[in-house]
């Protein structure tokens, strides 16, 4: 009936249309300690929350993606928000990776999740119609949805005649096309990426004494019940009518207790029909206990490829569907429950379908991850041995996969926690970034990527953030002010507050001509405009004419004008203000590295720019090699050549900037609370809700008054502060400034 699908899409040269489609998550994990017993604690999220919830079990946690256009997106996702939920759980709890259960408790001591009192008497309801054990399983379930660009072009260009106008008579027979083909060869799937070979000892006496593919996938032995056998899937009004039969009955209380390896997915389930299938639920992989999220994305390509495949596939003919979808049931059981210790019984069906799969992938230029995906999994079917089922059985121990399992949940864990500051999936993003998300993940909040090459994302749907945290707390007028330091010294000064002492110029000669009275001291030559640390030149004693001038040289490059400074000694802290509160104090290190005696200052850069927190889209800039980094060290006597002493620190930048790779410090609760009403004051001033204010400040514990303000010099304010230099500072106590920024937004 639809087996003109290929045919038109190569006609019009719209292959591409085919690899569309929308794409969610949902992957179910039960949560244990060290020793592999079911956790006893609640889900460390607030509940409702539309990421991670909980599944049958109060042990159990589901986490689901939202929609979108790509895999790569939705993987994506699925990375942070399994990340976030690691990160959540108390110290000496993991997530099993394993369909199949640890040894489970008796049911008594097994705690039902209860979101709802409705909830709660749905779940003892099928506790005690299926037992707890087959509850207890855990999945990933693909949700799929066809694009619909390329629906409406295949009825337009070729299938409104076929049913008569009836766009969503169209619609449905395609998603009845794929469903009926995605049973007829879901055994591929099982041969696949079948992982749960054998259960506890305690799971169920029914469980076979030797090892399969996938018990989870059993029809007699899986997460399936007898309904899921008897609804018809020969046409949509078959599947409703089945469907609501079992209903009516009784047997179901309601759609969501279909255990089939596919759901439809509408409105309701009353309006399948009429208004149109959303999406397919795909339901049978097993979690992939190789890779960290329970699937990798080259499974997830393959389901891209496999899926497309389906829908170009010859249909199912209307008065055979029963009997093919008996057979295909049948040989899902045979694979299902075969053993993994060998070629498959399907073997030459499975290698017919993969020959297939290439040429198709061939013929309609399937994209490269795509193809690269199907060669993986080819090789998969030449050599049983790549199998999840097979690899599996080479880690039995004693008859259990536990040692295995929580060896591979402890990696995972650890995987996840190691870098803090970073977000898996989203690792392309800015450190400050990918922080904000991740409290956004934790707190439950909608969280949209608008634009992921310029950082700009959306949060709870209507909160915008940019390039370096950047929100509507500050006004694009004080933005700016912030920008142009000429214009912040000036409103700082009007304020009352202490600034350097000096002068604007736009042209070399002019700067030259006043360089006798300029020298008598220490300078700072920068650019008027802020340029993240790019064109500083610090002096901190009086410079040479010759040196002068390539600094001014250096700051007018980067813009029409440059501010000349006196140099004011003493250490330079960073303020982050938020809504009038100093949530964090860093001492700001100039980039720097320390002798140990042996290697040369090179090296040592090289070493210090290999840490974990260096680089892009890390908290710390990497450290630079660069002819400022010389001009630096000339002032300093030094050069790149030398080897410093054991414990000696040289500075590569006499600018304390993290932009050009200054190393931050914690001093919250150390600093003196005077100071932080000048950084209050001097965020005020430019009229900034969120601000980094730099103060150099000689000695953080002597208070600053009326009768000294000098103690505390404002050096500069920015719109557009770095929070994972508090998040995660090089020393001292990380502050949750990512989060005071979130609360600051959540209640405007």
């Amino acid at each position: 009936m639809l087996d003109q699908i290929g045919t038109q899409l190569k006609k019009y040269q719209h292959e591409a249309f085919l690899f569309a489609g929308h794409y969610g998550i949902e992957k179910e994990s039960q949560r244990v300690n060290t020793q592999g017993d079911l956790s006893q604690t609640p889900l460390p999220f607030t509940q409702p929350h539309p990421y991670v919830k909980n599944d049958f079990a109060q042990a159990q946690a589901e986490v689901a993606t939202d929609y979108f256009d790509t895999c790569q997106q939705t993987f994506q996702q699925l990375q942070g928000l399994d990340a976030v939920l690691l990160r959540a759980l108390p110290e000496n709890e993991v997530l099993w990776p394993l369909s199949m259960p640890p040894a489970l408790p008796s049911a008594a001591e097994i705690k039902i999740a209860a979101p709802t009192a409705a909830g709660l008497h749905y779940r003892q309801q099928i506790a005690h119609k299926y037992g707890y054990q087959m509850q207890m399983m855990s999945a990933v379930h693909v949700n799929f949805s066809l694009s619909e660009r390329l629906m409406r072009f295949l009825f337009e260009v070729h299938y409104h005649n076929q049913f008569n106008d009836d766009y969503i008579a169209f619609h449905n027979a395609a998603y009845l096309k794929l469903t009926q083909n995605y049973l007829r060869y879901r055994y591929v799937l099982i041969y696949l990426f079948g992982a749960s070979p054998l259960a506890a000892a305690n799971f169920s006496t029914a469980v076979p004494d030797h090892l399969v593919r996938s018990l989870h996938a059993s029809r007699r032995l899986g997460y399936v019940n007898r309904a899921s056998q008897e609804v018809s899937f020969q046409s949509i009004t078959a599947y409703v009518a089945d469907l609501q039969q079992l209903i009516n009955n009784g047997e179901l209380q309601g759609p969501r207790e279909f255990y089939s390896p596919v759901r439809l997915h509408g409105n309701s389930l009353a309006e399948l029909e009429s208004a149109g299938i959303h999406y397919l639920e795909l339901r049978n992989l097993d979690i992939d206990p190789y890779a960290a999220d329970g699937l990798s994305a080259t499974t997830l390509n393959f389901f891209r490829l496999f899926l497309a495949y389906l829908l170009v596939t010859p249909s199912v003919p209307v008065e055979q569907a029963p009997t093919v979808l008996v057979q295909a049931a049948a040989q899902n059981e045979t694979v299902a429950l075969e053993s993994p210790l060998g070629v498959s019984r399907l073997q030459p069906q499975l290698q017919e379908f993969m020959q297939s799969l290439g040429k198709f992938a061939q013929n309609f230029q399937a994209p490269v991850e795509l193809q690269q995906a199907l060669q993986t999994m080819q090789a998969r079917v030449v050599d049983y041995r790549l199998t999840p089922s097979y690899r599996l059985s080479e880690e039995i121990n004693g008859g259990s996969l536990q040692q295995f399992a929580l060896r591979q949940a402890q990696i995972f864990k650890q995987q996840a926690i190691a870098q803090p500051y970073q977000l898996p999936g989203y690792t392309q993003l800015a450190a400050d970034s990918q922080l904000l998300l991740a409290n956004a993940y934790q707190r439950g909040l909608a969280v949209r990527l608008l634009d992921e090459q310029a950082g700009v994302f959306q949060l709870a749907e209507h909160e915008v953030i940019g390039p370096g945290a950047s929100t509507r707390l500050n006004s694009q007028t004080a933005v700016m002010a912030s920008q142009n330091k000429l214009v912040t010294k000036k409103l700082l000064g009007q304020a009352g507050l202490i600034v350097p002492a000096g002068a604007e110029y736009t042209q070399v000669a002019t700067a030259m001509a006043d360089f006798a009275d300029l020298a008598k001291q220490g300078l700072v030559v920068k650019p008027k405009r802020e340029t993240k640390g790019q064109g500083i030149t610090v002096f901190q004693t009086a410079p040479t004419a010759e040196l002068f001038k390539v600094a001014l040289e250096r700051a007018l490059t980067t813009g029409t004008s440059a501010l000349v400074e006196n140099y004011v000694p003493g250490t330079v802290y960073r303020f982050l203000v938020i809504a009038g509160r100093v949530c964090a104090v860093a001492e700001c290190m100039p980039a720097n590295v320390v002798g140990d005696g042996r290697q040369a200052l090179t090296a040592l850069v090289v070493r210090k720019n290999k840490q974990a927190n260096r680089g892009l889209n890390r908290p710390f800039r990497p450290l630079p090699l660069d002819g400022q980094t010389d001009f630096d060290l000339q002032q300093q006597g030094l050069q790149r050549s030398i080897i410093p002493a054991r414990g000696n620190q040289v500075n590569l930048r006499l600018a304390a900037t993290f932009a050009t790779g200054a190393d931050a410090v914690d001093v919250t609760a150390d600093m003196d609370a005077s100071y932080k009403e000048v950084a209050v004051a001097a965020a005020q001033a430019l009229q900034l809700q969120v601000a980094g204010v730099d103060i150099v400040i000689d000695n953080l514990y002597q208070p600053v008054d009326a009768a000294h303000p000098e103690l505390a010099t404002v050096l500069s304010v920015t719109a557009r502060p770095e929070l994972a230099v508090h998040e995660a500072p090089y020393f001292g106590t990380a502050q949750p400034v990512t989060a005071a920024l979130l609360d600051q937004l959540l209640t405007k």
